[in-house]
């Protein structure tokens, strides 16, 4: 692709292209490039005005110094959609620019019209019920998360926040939306946590030992997973087993100095005050 470009310099499919590869990569800075010279050699093309949106909004995403790139998005998803007025991407990228503005109603009107076009959008049911979530509207949230995944019975972040909310509730409906998640992706590491820390929050140990140790299969330097089992070993009066698994959180995070406290807690209570000192020294 470098190499056409170098025979013809101003044909914005090639630059589009290779912006494309560049995405597969995750190289978002190559592909911004690429599509910002496809945008300006093509200036009336809707899809790379959507597609060099899409990148500005990803790096801003991920580079918080990049003030300026979510405002540079909604100027080029504006122009795609006065480009092509009925492009459902755009309009559900610009609600989502919208949200992360704190503009809620022209979040809700994108969405919305996204919505008249085609209802079997799940990820404008997902944005509506992030906001209703903000807007603490939680039965209202519930009803689109339901909707996103009813629509599309594999979709894991709409699981993840139905779980998130029942959880918040101390309510056990939480489990079976991050076991759904969890059907979906064996490895979705915040279901696998949450799900623990519900059992160990409802104080149902043995679940919980269970299901941190079935996280630690798939992370196993998961510094916090280990800290919890502490706690539950520690609540169990099992200070010899929480000792090691503080000692594998401070393995695994040196800075944990919560495990230091509460290794230095279970040495104090065992009567080994030298290294209690030491753990509380640190």
């Amino acid at each position: 692709l470098s190499e056409k470009i170098a025979e013809s310099p101003v044909n914005p499919e090639l630059f589009f292209k290779r912006a494309e590869y560049f995405l597969t990569k995750e190289n978002f800075e190559s592909a911004l490039m690429d599509y910002k010279e496809a945008v300006e050699l093509s200036p009336t093309n809707g899809d790379y005005h959507y597609k060099l949106a899409f990148v500005y909004f990803e790096i801003a995403k991920n580079d918080r110094s990049k003030k300026n790139f979510p405002e540079k998005a909604l100027i080029h998803v504006r122009q795609t959609i006065k480009l092509k007025t009925d492009t459902i991407d755009a309009l559900l990228l610009k609600g989502e620019l919208h949200l992360a503005f704190d503009e809620i109603k022209k979040a809700i009107s994108s969405l919305n019209q996204v919505i008249e076009l085609n209802y079997n959008t799940p990820k404008a049911h997902l944005l509506k019920g992030y906001i209703y979530v903000k807007l603490g509207r939680k039965d209202d949230a519930i009803q689109f998360f339901h909707n996103a995944v009813d629509i599309n019975p594999a979709y894991e972040e709409a699981y993840m926040q139905l779980g998130l909310i029942y959880q918040r509730d101390n309510d056990s409906t939480a489990i079976s939306y991050y076991e759904n998640a969890l059907k979906i992706n064996p490895k979705n590491k915040l279901a696998l946590y949450n799900l623990s820390k519900f059992y160990q929050d409802s104080q149902k140990w043995n679940e919980a030992i269970e299901s941190y140790t079935n996280l630690l299969k798939v992370y196993p330097t998961y510094a916090d997973a280990y800290y919890n089992l502490g706690f539950i070993h520690i609540k169990l009066g099992l200070y010899d087993i929480a000792i090691n698994d503080f000692s594998q959180a401070i393995s695994f995070n040196v800075n944990f100095y919560e495990a230091y406290y509460s290794r230095g807690h279970c040495f104090e209570t065992l009567g080994d005050v030298y290294r209690a000192e030491l753990d509380y020294k640190k």
